[in-house]
């Protein structure tokens, strides 16, 4: 018989994922194509779904708070009887779990700690930002996964995470289902561009997938397009799809900027938003594009779309922050965007694949190659199961 591996996950956002979510994408499919493992995923329940559910050889059992009980327990008294992380550790004992996987939630790993100190299972935390660490439950961890080699280094120097206990995986793409632009007919790829409003033959269309939150620089790209439209006029456009974080509270930030940036969006010409994609929507509308833009103002991590991209056969404008240069580093004709925070800067990067066809096609071609040979999603499972073989094997010492 198989041995479980518990996958869990935080109860805000649903899983499988209805919108672009990095993690929630990942132990999707990665449990999908586990094969010598029994793939468990604990997560939050959303409407319209099942509390259980079985899809292939992947579990899902979902954690359902009645609204009442949310209200009553955790917005008016905040004395909750059973928290989420109390109903999903017995989950885990009626699974009878082998391993437990904490998917990239220091708060949940630290829900997790009193239960899991007197447990002998190994536990696994997948970690790809810099959210604070529980300090508490650090030394309960047997591996830590990073996104990146940036974040790697983060965890060792910066949390003290001995290094020997600290690996790599990075995170994937379909390649295999997701075929590059010049794989299309002239007449497909048209058609797809039609709809996103796209009728010139002519264009050379930006586009951005992700979140509509500051670190991203979504206006910051606006800005840059402004420029690039002055320069070029109607032939060069814009697209934006992203999700918005849902609140009417003036004091979410997220929020706020969401709107904002969507306000703005609409004020500038040859730029359009076309609303939070669904998952298997995403690459259609990265193939109907000609340059992907990536102006992050932080130092992401590891960003999946960026892989994305790659996979529909575009080049990439990004800055050289986070993890980002570990896969854009050596691509050919790639100019980071130094200051993306500066519209000048930004749109002289951009600029550089506007003006020089043989440079875009360099750059899509390389990165199209380096996601079908290092970044599909069987590889991905297979450093995962070859993790789980080393902790889970008779007298692996972990």
């Amino acid at each position: 018989m198989k041995q479980t591996v518990a996958h869990l996950l935080p109860d805000y956002n649903p899983f499988p994922p209805r919108y672009p979510a990095g993690t929630e994408l990942r132990v999707e499919q990665v449990a999908r194509r586990q094969q010598r493992y029994r793939p468990l995923v604990v997560c939050g329940w959303f409407p319209g779904q099942a509390e259980s559910e079985e899809s292939g050889s992947m579990l899902v059992r979902r954690i359902r708070v009645g609204r009442l009980y949310r209200r009553l327990f955790q917005k008016l008294t905040r004395i909750d009887p059973l928290p989420y992380a109390e109903r999903m550790w017995r989950i885990i004992g009626e699974e009878r779990a082998a391993l437990l996987h904490v998917h990239n939630e220091p708060k949940l790993l630290a829900s997790l700690y009193a239960r899991i100190r007197r447990d002998s299972r190994p536990v696994i935390v997948h970690v790809a930002n810099e959210n604070p660490l529980p300090k508490a439950a650090v030394n309960r961890v047997t591996r830590w996964v990073a996104c990146s080699h940036y974040i790697a280094d983060w965890l060792v120097r910066r949390n003290g995470i001995p290094a020997h206990t600290v690996e790599v995986i990075y995170t994937g793409v379909d390649s295999t289902g997701h075929r590059p632009q010049w794989e299309m007919s002239v007449q497909s790829r048209q058609a797809l561009r039609r709809g996103y409003g796209i009728f010139r033959e002519d264009v050379m269309a930006i586009v951005f997938a992700g979140r509509l939150v500051k670190e991203k620089g979504v206006i910051e790209l606006l800005d840059a397009f402004e420029r690039l439209r002055a320069v070029h006029g109607e032939r060069v456009e814009l697209l934006i799809a992203g999700n918005l974080r849902e609140s009417d509270d003036p004091r979410n930030e997220k929020a706020s900027y969401g709107k904002a940036a969507v306000a703005r969006i609409e004020r500038t010409a040859g730029a359009r938003w076309v609303g939070s994609l669904a998952p298997d929507e995403v690459h259609d509308f990265l193939v109907a594009g000609d340059i992907f833009a990536l102006p992050s103002l932080w130092q992401d991590p590891f960003p999946t779309a960026m892989l994305e991209a790659a996979a529909a056969g575009l080049p990439i404008v990004a800055p050289a922050r986070g993890g980002m240069t570990e896969f854009l580093g050596d691509c050919p004709g790639f100019n980071p965007a130094m200051r993306p925070e500066d519209p000048e800067s930004l749109a002289a990067s951009i600029e550089g694949y506007l003006s020089n066809e043989g440079s875009r096609r360099a750059c899509a071609r390389w990165l199209r190659d380096k996601v079908e040979n290092r970044f599909d999603w069987s590889r991905v499972c297979a450093e995962f199961e070859n993790l789980y073989d080393q902790l889970l094997s008779p007298g692996s010492g972990r």
